[in-house]
């Protein structure tokens, strides 16, 4: 029986790595660094606004008369029950 023609033993691959920018930091993890936080009062208006928001798209769904997406996907499956 022939030998495979890929016999040579495998010896290993070597990578590296160049960072393109030279200005470009992010913080670690690992560090001290201070990373910038949100305040109390910033964190209270955004989840202030959440709610309204929440609130809002909730009236909506409410005042709906039809659900067009729902009669779509059940107007498929009873044209699929009816034609099997």
């Amino acid at each position: 029986m022939a030998k495979s023609p890929n016999t040579t033993p495998f010896n290993g691959y070597s990578a590296s790595f160049t960072q393109q920018y030279g200005n470009w930091q992010f913080p670690s993890i690992y560090s001290n660094e201070q990373v910038e936080r949100t305040t109390q009062k910033e964190q209270s208006v955004t989840v202030s606004n959440e709610l309204e928001r929440i609130d809002f798209l909730e009236d909506e769904v409410q005042n709906m008369l039809t659900y067009p997406d729902a009669e779509a996907i059940i107007n498929k499956i009873t044209k699929e029950i009816k034609d099997d």
